[in-house]
């Protein structure tokens, strides 16, 4: 087999290493348009779990890649004055040319050819396989789009990749102020006298800081001024370091014919959670066991593909989540310290409230202590999730808000198998138990236009408070018409609900006249009552959904109920970019739809790092205890 890799970047020659290392049969030849000692960038970051990836594959670049590490267990955090640190991270830094060297070095002895300074195109190539690994700007990728249809979203921050002669000992983050606006930096050590510095900022702040017409050397002359402080007296490195959006690559498909995509030519990972090496590196290791334990090579391609997919779509929602939080840094900003390293340190939706206890005990009880405080607890501090919320003119149990979704008999007064379905959330320890959408015109199911109806709805609002929580009742607006809102309104208010959630389901006109909605029920709802409404994330279009949500608390909404619902998603908690947004944007309460599988710890940290007050999910998590 002829297996011919475009690019020889570290994918290229790890893939050649491999294959020779198992198979020295086949030919590999690897094509690179630059010289061998042609590097850009400075330094990558490896994982402790990639670590053991590369061991079991190649254990003699392993040990040279290993050698040569830069380590570190702590993340400091520079921010407003304040120097944090959070420990028990585990993470190695590795100079790129190094690596490069090491890989280099190691395809010679194993018998891969490797061509410098020899760009090729698809069409120039006879090979068994041909595998694109010619990174973000693929001109693989370009030449297949049809087949591989990409997208590529490219983001609003700019960020420049410089180096600096700190001897960094800890992966550092430094928000720094500045009367341009504020400034980002992720730096980490690659070895003894060298670091990564790379800097992000909003485009406005870049082009107030004249950074906007500025080359290479007046880059660096400005960015010296400004962190003149935190180099202190180092100095900063270019490496074509030219100011960039990042692009967020996604295709449909990785491989078209014989010719496959790996790393950045296929995906990409925001360099906030430094992965492009670590998946490019595993994606190889897949597709070299593919090729050779199969003589199909399309199906070969496919079993790649269908292994890799899943891993890197999940890390690409968590590089997703942890660039928005970069991208929005000014909305922490009136965040206490410790808080606002908690989120940061929770950024990705991948670290548990438990992973932060086990990891920095001291970060997790600094976050509980400072949310008991908030709400008068005192004491040995519960988990975030078991905290009180204050809810208007009353107070929660707990952050827990049960939504769920049981078969309504087709009536249209609420009775004894509502009592049991909400009752029975209500007992198992919920802070909130909320109605299914209760229609005000049409549907078969209870509804809340009548006396009787209302009377039926306090039975069971009763038997909810007498277990300790509060009632939601969540309202269908599709169809109403103001005066039948109201009415409903009014009713709820006789039932004894806590607070109502104005709901327009899916339907788009609902969701239009959704204000108007609010500002017709807090007319009608009781003086200092809370009032929700729903507000569905549309990723493609977020800032019209941001821009909508404005206009809801505008229009009097005190809570935002926030889902991604119909939105393909790897994340954990696929709404809470939303909800932290909408949060820490607009000063407004919001509570997050979980999905099922969201786990106890997950939503600890989504209260915990204040990407909401409460939490929605269809039943109260196993291991939950109410205080």
């Amino acid at each position: 087999m002829k297996i011919a890799c475009i690019g020889g970047g570290p994918a290229g020659l790890y893939l050649g290493i491999l294959v020779k290392r198992v198979a020295p049969e086949h030919d590999v030849v690897v094509y690179e348009r630059n010289r061998p000692d042609d590097t850009f960038g400075f330094g990558v970051v490896f994982s402790d779990a990639t670590l053991g990836h590369l061991a079991a594959a190649d254990p003699e670049s392993h040990a040279q890649i290993t050698s040569r590490f830069a380590r570190w267990d702590d993340i400091s955090i520079e921010f407003g004055g304040e120097v944090l640190r959070s420990t028990g991270h585990g993470f190695c830094g590795l100079e790129r040319k190094a690596l490069l060297q090491i890989l280099q070095q190691r395809a010679a002895a194993v018998g891969v050819r490797v061509e410098f300074e020899h760009p090729v195109a698809l069409p120039e190539l006879a090979a068994d396989v041909i595998v694109g690994c010619d990174g973000v700007a693929s001109g693989v990728r370009e030449a297949l789009a049809t087949e591989l249809r990409p997208d590529v979203d490219v983001r609003a921050n700019k960020f420049v990749w410089l180096g600096c002669t700190v001897p960094y000992d800890a992966f550092t983050f430094i928000f720094k102020d500045t009367p341009h606006g504020m400034f980002r930096v992720h730096a980490y050590r690659y070895h003894e006298r060298g670091s990564t510095f790379i800097v992000e900022c909003r485009e406005p702040t870049w082009r107030a800081a004249g950074l906007d017409g500025a080359d290479e050397d007046a880059t660096v002359a400005i960015l010296e001024r400004i962190f003149a402080d935190e180099l202190r007296g180092h100095r900063l490195i270019k490496n074509r370091s030219i100011w960039r959006n990042f692009p967020t690559v996604r295709c449909a498909k990785w491989h078209a014919g014989n010719v496959v995509l790996v790393g950045d030519a296929a995906h990409t990972a925001h360099f906030s959670i430094g992965s492009g090496t670590k998946l490019a590196m595993e994606d190889v290791i897949v597709l070299r066991d593919e090729l050779i334990a199969s003589h199909d090579i399309p199906s070969a391609l496919e079993a790649y593909e269908a292994k890799r997919r899943p891993e890197v779509e999940a890390l690409q929602a968590a590089a997703q989540a942890s660039l928005e939080w970069f991208e929005g840094t000014e909305r922490y900003a009136r965040m206490a310290p410790v808080q606002l390293t908690y989120s940061l340190m929770t950024r990705s939706l991948r670290v548990s409230h438990v992973s932060v206890a086990r990891r920095d005990p001291h970060l997790a009880r600094g976050v509980e202590r400072l949310l008991a405080a908030s709400v008068g607890v005192t004491g040995d501090p519960p988990p975030p999730t078991a905290l009180p919320f204050v809810l208007g003119d009353r107070r929660t149990a707990s952050r827990i808000a049960v939504a769920g979704t049981p078969a309504w008999p087709a009536r249209e007064i609420a009775g004894d198998e509502e009592l049991v379905a909400l009752g029975g959330a209500a007992t198992a320890g919920a802070g909130l138990v909320v109605t299914p959408a209760i229609p005000i015109v049409g549907g078969a199911a209870p509804r809340i236009n009548t006396d009787e109806q209302a009377v039926a709805w306090a039975r069971i609002a009763e038997f909810v408070h007498g277990k300790g929580a509060r009632f939601v009742a969540r309202i269908a607006t599709s169809g109403a018409v103001a005066g039948a809102l109201e009415s409903a309104i009014q009713r709820a208010a006789f039932a004894g609900f806590d607070l109502v959630l104005l709901d327009p389901g899916t339907d788009p006109v609902a969701a239009e006249h959704l204000p108007g909605m609010v500002q017709a029920a807090r007319a009608s709802w009781r003086a200092g009552g809370w009032i929700g409404a729903c507000v569905n994330d549309r990723p493609a279009a977020r800032m019209t959904v941001v821009a909508a949500a404005a206009q809801l608390v505008r229009a009097g909404a005190n809570l935002l109920w926030v889902t991604a619902a119909g939105e393909a998603s790897n994340a954990r908690l696929p709404a809470a970019p939303l909800a932290d947004r909408l949060r820490n944007e607009l000063g407004v309460a919001t509570a997050v739809v979980a999905d099922p599988a969201t786990s106890l710890p997950d939503l600890d940290a989504a209260i915990g790092a204040g990407r909401a007050d409460l939490v929605v999910v269809d039943r109260v998590p196993a291991g939950f205890h109410r205080r």
